[in-house]
């Protein structure tokens, strides 16, 4: 996702600009410095520059324990050096680990799913040990057996793990599917016991990926819980726009859901999902296709 999206030089004199230069900083250095060379712009002109990439500073951004204000700004030179234009815009920088909401990059949500975490391996393998003492098969297979049923005896394993965790619920701030929050990694909720409905969803949801499985993240209001495929399927973008596609497919048993409060499978989970907001589910597996 680039932290540019579009910029653009309009020049609404009567004289062309030669040789002039674009640069940016930022403040404090969350980016490196950069400048464009720009041949010319003639009158009337609006030129888009293309190659918006710019380096992060890694070192600031993963430093950051509590959100700040930024601000980047956009300086247009003649050849001479002359200011002829400046352009400030603010930014807020985001502790490492805090998403920002549905309102500011919900597409980033993903990015909490950690399937790599050593905790996470944890979960899996006493999901192994609930399949093995129900008699079932205890491979995490996946979508392998093509089976639906095998599918929700994983993802039952699985949030059983979860359950067995004993986690304490922690109120989670209000409307933070809107305005964000601090995560808690896998290994932070194990140590400490502690989660948020959204913590425990992503963990979930981690889990789950890890084991083969297509997770969603679905948001209502003032909640949040983890869904899985059934069979090897996902939707067509990352965010889901509507919510009626959410409840066709836990109609057609596609998918299942779980309560991430509660601790177990969603009985009314269709009245649930008459609650979601404009963008409610985060099919995880997109993050995967761009």
């Amino acid at each position: 996702m680039p932290l540019l999206r579009e910029v653009k030089i309009a020049l609404a004199g009567e004289q062309a600009l030669e040789r002039c230069r674009l640069s940016l900083t930022a403040d404090p250095a969350f980016v490196e410095p950069r400048d464009w060379r720009i041949d010319r712009i003639a009158p009337g002109d609006e030129l888009a520059i293309a190659d918006r990439a710019v380096r992060l500073n890694a070192t600031l951004l993963d430093g950051l324990t509590e959100s700040l204000r930024g601000t980047l700004t956009l300086t247009l030179h003649a050849e001479d050096g002359t200011e002829l234009a400046r352009e400030r815009q603010d930014v807020e920088l985001l502790a490492h680990n805090e998403w920002g909401g549905l309102s500011s990059m919900a597409e980033l949500l993903p990015a909490f799913v950690m399937p790599n975490d050593p905790a996470v391996d944890r979960l899996l393998k006493a999901a192994c040990e609930v399949l093995r003492r129900a008699g079932k098969p205890d491979a995490l297979d996946g979508y392998r057996s093509k089976d639906r049923a095998r599918v929700w005896q994983v993802a039952s394993a699985i949030w059983s793990a979860v359950a067995g965790a004993r986690l304490s619920y922690a109120i989670p701030p209000a409307s933070f599917e809107r305005a964000g929050q601090k995560v808690r990694t896998p290994g932070a909720i194990m140590e400490g016991g502690l989660a948020t409905c959204l913590d425990t969803a992503l963990l979930f949801a981690a889990a789950l990926e890890q084991a083969g499985l297509n997770p969603l993240v679905v948001l209502t209001r003032g909640h949040a819980f983890t869904g899985v495929w059934l069979q090897p399927v996902e939707f067509s973008n990352l965010m889901t726009d509507e919510a009626a596609a959410l409840r066709r497919h836990f109609d057609l048993d596609d998918l299942i859901v779980f309560d991430v409060r509660r601790q177990n499978i969603w009985h009314n989970s269709r009245r649930k999902l008459a609650e979601c907001g404009p963008r409610p589910g985060v099919d995880i597996k997109r993050r995967s296709c761009g």
